[in-house]
């Protein structure tokens, strides 16, 4: 049964991180991008759909098909880890996220929420609009506050952290490290790192 929640857990949160990579490649609606994906790629068009709601998760060739699409990672599609953008560290994108990941652990404790909004001298509607739109950006001066907020030191909200990410927890720390590794390659580095342990 763990093993079973494990896995859809795992869709679930691989169909949000779908759903962003469509909104940070521009495409406000599953029909704008599912126009693309139905004409150029053959899918049925309820495929995408399917993904973003964690029904089922993309394999490989889709998620090549996906990171090729919104220009994303297809690393970071899968594991939540790694530059989210295909080509560049995205720093608004990696801020959103580590927002978002850190205010996960007062959903059940309103008290430290509360406390935390203080500190980050924010309120909750301005929170919220944070969470629910990752164009909204988070300067340098929020991301300070924020960190002070949840005790973290400066500039983490600047950098990806593969420990925060809950599916990465679930994998060992061989292969966390594994995931990490190759997430901060370049491509062409990467094509080698496959190429050699594909060799052992």
């Amino acid at each position: 049964m763990k093993n079973s929640n494990i896995k859809l857990d795992f869709k679930k949160q691989m169909g949000a991180r779908v759903k962003q990579a469509r909104t940070m490649g521009g495409f406000a609606t599953q029909k704008d991008l599912n126009e693309i994906l139905v004409k150029k790629h053959g899918w049925s068009t309820g495929r995408l759909g399917n993904y973003e709601s964690g029904g089922s998760a993309p394999g490989h060739d889709e998620l090549l098909i996906l990171s090729q699409e919104t220009g994303t990672s297809a690393c970071w599609i899968m594991f939540g880890t790694g530059p989210i953008r295909s080509d560049h560290r995205d720093l608004q994108a990696i801020r959103h996220q580590n927002l978002v990941h850190s205010l996960l652990s007062f959903q059940e404790n309103k008290k430290e929420y509360t406390l935390f909004l203080k500190k980050a001298e924010s309120n909750a509607e301005a929170i919220g609009k944070f969470i629910d739109n990752p164009f909204k950006k988070i300067g340098d001066r929020q991301a300070r506050r924020f960190e002070r907020a949840l005790k973290r030191p400066k500039g983490w909200m600047d950098e990806q952290h593969i420990d925060i990410d809950p599916i990465c927890n679930n994998f060992p720390e061989d292969l966390r490290e594994l995931m990490l590794i190759y997430s901060e390659l370049e491509e062409k580095d990467r094509v080698r790192l496959l190429e050699i342990a594909r060799l052992l």
